[in-house]
């Protein structure tokens, strides 16, 4: 399956991650793929609305953060992940990722995932951002099976 998709503004993307989330039985990964500025963590933010996060923020600094989901019949944790400063797979594995996508109960989005792309899961879904100008951005979202 692979959909493509127009935003103008951040409402439109978060939008579009909402009727995402609204299509997930259960908990899966979601790759994010695009340059710095190009709306991966304004749809996470579109996701965690939907999944009744009120505050989302990067977790670039973090790398990880972990918001409890409220109002998902099956997903009950969404983990957002940020590779940008990681540079080996030793540092990332640190963080148990296979545990935390091996549950159905989490959701588990990853910006900058080509850092870990011989290690990703095979179901999945893999999302590419491109800023087409100040305010479009392209989204296309493809679900691996």
């Amino acid at each position: 399956m692979e959909n493509t998709f127009v935003s103008t503004s951040f409402e439109e993307t978060r939008e579009i991650a909402n009727n995402l989330a609204k299509k997930l039985e259960t908990g899966t990964t979601i790759c994010l793929y695009g340059e710095l500025a190009a709306g991966k963590t304004t749809f996470t933010q579109g996701l965690g609305h939907a999944l009744g996060i009120q505050r989302l923020v990067s977790p670039t600094f973090l790398i990880m953060r972990q918001y409890p989901v409220t109002n998902h019949p099956v997903i009950k944790t969404l983990f957002h992940l940020d590779l940008y400063r990681l540079d080996s797979i030793d540092d990332i594995k640190a963080f148990d990722i296979e545990e935390i996508w091996s549950s159905p109960e989490n959701l588990l989005v990853i910006e900058w995932p080509e850092k870990f792309a011989k290690n990703l899961p095979k179901k999945r879904f893999d999302i590419h951002f491109k800023a087409n100008g100040e305010n479009e951005r392209q989204i296309i979202i493809h679900k691996h099976k």
